[in-house]
């Protein structure tokens, strides 16, 4: 058989008992994951390598070194991850078109939006499509909400720029997000003082900065939750670098001052370009845009003078 009829011989299920068995480490745990007999496993990597026409892992005799990947192991599943993740994306398109629009959306959103921006935008939502359930996925890690579009677990998530990588992806800008600084009244202030940050992208931008302006903070602590950034900076445990929709406007035990000297996040609804988006998932990121257009600071920030 000529080597180009053999690769019309190959499935899906070939391709993902292969991608399993990778992630699992091990033909049991790809078993156990996929449901099927670690015997029925190995067949199906067989037949995939029958197909390859090359071994895509080294086994070692007796189970004791990892499995790995061969040069051909590498090409095949460099195809195969985003192949895998198409049929998911086409499985929830059919699925959202048998069950009709009346049903639900599932959309991924990081904390601070969520806190801030989420709750008027489904108020806004449900005034036009009361009868849509919607299915919230939240994590500090916008790489993984970015992962969940692409296999079609989520119709749209929000993120910001720059999205890593090159995914199947569309991009709706929504808003800009300027820097704060809490518990300080100029970055001159963070000489000597501890930095805190939201995450690491912050930290590479504040280090850049403070580098060019010749100031030397005491360190940096990175932590996940806004909240506990706030407090931290109320008890001048540190100086918060955030930006402003990680500030909760409620609590007033910290001075809030604008940071110009830093180019604000950019703030983006993302979805998967291959996918038809129905009426519901359009209609919910009009009204996220149009919640994020109108958005504006509390009060007590619009009110203060910017000092550089």
């Amino acid at each position: 058989m000529r080597n180009a009829d053999r690769w019309e011989a190959l499935e899906v299920r070939h391709l993902r008992a292969f991608a399993t068995i990778v992630e699992e480490g091990t033909f049991a745990g790809a078993a156990r994951e996929l449901g099927y007999t670690q015997s029925a496993v190995s067949q199906q990597l067989l037949a995939l390598e029958r197909i390859v026409g090359a071994p895509v892992l080294l086994r070692h005799p007796g189970g004791r070194r990892p499995l790995e990947l061969t040069d051909a192991g590498r090409v095949v599943l460099a195809h195969a991850e985003p192949l895998l993740a198409r049929v998911k994306a086409a499985q929830s398109d059919v699925a959202s078109l048998v069950n009709g629009e009346v049903g639900r959306i599932a959309v991924g959103t990081f904390q601070s939006f969520g806190a801030r921006i989420l709750p008027p935008v489904l108020a806004r939502f449900r005034s036009t499509c009361p009868g849509v359930e919607v299915a919230i996925q939240a994590t500090t890690d916008v790489n993984e909400l970015h992962a969940a579009v692409e296999a079609g677990e989520l119709d749209a998530c929000f993120s910001v720029l720059p999205i890593k990588g090159d995914g199947p992806f569309e991009v709706r800008e929504l808003m800009t997000d300027p820097y704060v600084l809490l518990g300080a009244t100029r970055l001159r202030d963070l000489d000597g003082a501890r930095v805190l940050l939201s995450c690491d992208y912050e930290r590479h931008l504040v280090e850049a900065r403070l580098l060019a302006d010749g100031i030397t903070p005491a360190g940096y602590t990175r932590l996940d939750d806004n909240g506990m950034i706030q407090a931290l900076a109320a008890a001048g445990e540190g100086i918060a670098v955030v930006p402003r929709l990680c500030v909760d406007p409620a609590d007033d035990s910290v001075h809030v001052e604008p940071l110009p000297a830093l180019p604000p996040r950019r703030l983006v609804a993302v979805w998967h370009r291959d996918r038809t988006l129905g009426p519901s998932a359009r209609a919910f990121l009009d009204a996220a845009a149009a919640v994020c257009a109108s958005f504006s600071p509390p009060p007590r920030e619009r009110a203060r003078a910017v000092r550089a």
